[in-house]
């Protein structure tokens, strides 16, 4: 009885949808955004791409469904990122559909590294 109940408490959780209403990427909250996305993206299996340690290209020996939900993982990447920035900030990332680029972009955008900086690092 205890095994069925703990059972149901797991299928349960891993049933949930976390909840991906974040407040838009705007001028003034990169910060708080780039960790509330990093979540996000991390619940879709999609960080991973972000953050370079899983390998753009599906192996040679991977099947067609192996490839097809590696394809999806990082088409959802972007969605999840373009979705959840500001209409205003959408240009600096149309001109690519790929969520590591559009990720760096944005980075980039919110964190140039200046001489300034790299003489303070």
């Amino acid at each position: 009885m205890e095994l069925e109940w703990i059972a149901g408490i797991l299928n349960r959780v891993s049933n949930m949808e976390v909840n991906n209403q974040i407040p838009v990427l705007t001028q003034n909250n990169w910060n708080t955004w780039k960790h509330d996305m990093q979540v996000i993206l991390m619940h879709y299996g999609c960080w991973n791409f972000i953050i370079q340690t899983e390998p753009e290209e599906p192996n040679e020996e991977a099947t067609y469904k192996e490839k097809y939900d590696l394809q999806l993982r990082k088409d959802r990447g972007y969605t999840l990122i373009y979705t959840n920035i500001s209409s205003d900030l959408k240009n600096l990332i149309t001109e690519t559909t790929d969520g590591v680029v559009a990720w760096k972009i944005l980075k980039d955008h919110f964190e140039p590294v200046t001489r300034a900086r790299v003489i303070q690092l």
